[in-house]
């Protein structure tokens, strides 16, 4: 399985808007406008929030692209073990009608 830290998505830039710049209909956190700079994890220089969520979103889909390629692993697997558990379970019928066969054979008949 992928290692958490693999998996996680980079935060958003902290951004906390106080209750007088902040529309109603906007989401808790989330800028009312994009007007903001970002700065970069790589260098000091400033980050155009487009590319920031474009960097975020290339994040998001190769976390996703690993997290679905783990699940159609496991998927493989589960496959393979129902198969296995089908053909136990063939068997143990088998054996259990034998074995209720040979039982009715010793008893008396009346």
């Amino acid at each position: 399985m992928a290692d958490p830290e693999e998996v996680r998505v980079s935060p958003q830039p902290p951004y906390s808007p106080s209750s007088s710049d902040a529309s109603s209909t906007s989401s808790p956190g989330v800028p009312v406008s994009l007007d903001w700079p970002v700065p970069s994890r790589s260098s000091g220089r400033t980050v155009d929030p487009l590319e920031e969520v474009e960097l975020q979103i290339g994040v998001a889909a190769f976390s996703l692209s690993k997290l679905l390629e783990a699940t159609s692993a496991v998927s493989a697997q589960v496959e393979e073990l129902a198969f296995k558990c089908t053909e136990n379970a063939c068997f143990l019928k088998k054996w259990r009608d034998l074995l209720k066969e040979g039982y009715d054979s010793l008893k008396p008949d009346n």
